[in-house]
């Protein structure tokens, strides 16, 4: 009697057959499930396209976990406030080249997240930004002196290139919140020779302050001094001979009210006024 432990042949590659069928349809589904989950972080959003409809421009997928079908996708756009950095390569006025260190701050605007997505879609920063921010430097930059974007004129610079990228995306949901001009290099020595000059009217601005100063206080002397004249003047025209002698009469009326005894000779002192003598030699005491 012959004993069949593990069946026969036949039963035994069906079972085979049905796990391994078991195996790869329990992959499929896993991956499946896999591709219908999506995460969306905080600060972001999302727009979904679909097989069959395109993007859908009425829902807009918050944060959180969506659950989709794994023919449909999910397009995430960042909502928060973005940097990005950019070197530029530009011409002053005079032609000469200069290199910038930029950044451009922006964010998209998430209730028209669709129509970024129809019209251009989530690389938009190197679609629309960056080239933009390029042409609006050439641009502007082109107006001025390199002493200019050097030193003086740097945030009239960063304000025109902003305004010019603000006009330039106006049909899109993005909003630039700033353009900054890092850093400016230039040829050593156009540096050195602009450097020098601001050094220069920086000891020009600084003597021409001591001198303004020094001005405004010779001028304040002169004014004192004229106005002590004219007062001399005033009091010696008006101090004739007989103001004083009746100044000296009332003086002498007031001492001799005193109540100190006094000897009084009138008529005996210069110019006829009285002389006055006290009689008493303790002085009234």
């Amino acid at each position: 009697m012959t004993n069949h432990a593990c069946g026969r042949p036949e039963d035994v590659r069906s079972g085979a057959r049905r796990r391994t069928v078991g195996a790869f349809s329990a992959l499929f589904a896993l991956s499946l499930f896999s591709g219908c989950v999506e995460s969306i972080d905080p600060g972001k959003a999302a727009v979904l396209w679909t097989v069959s409809q395109g993007t859908d421009t009425q829902t807009i997928y918050r944060e959180g976990v969506q659950i989709i079908a794994p023919w449909n996708e999910l397009y995430i756009y960042d909502l928060r406030t973005q940097e990005s950095r950019l070197s530029l390569h530009v011409l002053s006025v005079n032609g000469l080249a200069i290199e910038m260190d930029s950044s451009i701050l922006y964010k998209v605007q998430s209730k028209a997240l669709p129509t970024l997505q129809e019209k251009v879609g989530p690389d938009y920063y190197h679609v629309l930004i960056a080239p933009y921010v390029m042409s609006e430097a050439r641009k502007i930059v082109g107006r001025f002196t390199p002493s200019q974007i050097y030193s003086s004129e740097r945030e009239t610079i960063e304000r025109l290139i902003l305004a010019g990228l603000r006009e330039k995306l106006r049909n899109y949901p993005i909003t630039v919140e700033g353009f900054l001009i890092r850093d400016v290099r230039l040829p050593r020595i156009i540096r050195v020779a602009i450097e020098r000059k601001l050094t220069e009217e920086q000891n020009y601005q600084r003597m021409e302050y001591v001198l303004d100063v020094a001005r405004k206080t010779a001028q304040k002397r002169r004014i004192e001094a004229e106005g002590i004249e004219a007062f001399q003047k005033i009091v010696q025209e008006n101090l004739t001979r007989s103001y004083l002698t009746w100044k000296g009469i009332e003086a002498t009326e007031k001492l001799a009210k005193s109540p100190n005894t006094k000897v009084i000779i009138i008529g005996g002192g210069k110019n006829g006024l009285p002389v006055i003598l006290n009689a008493d030699p303790g002085g009234g005491r």
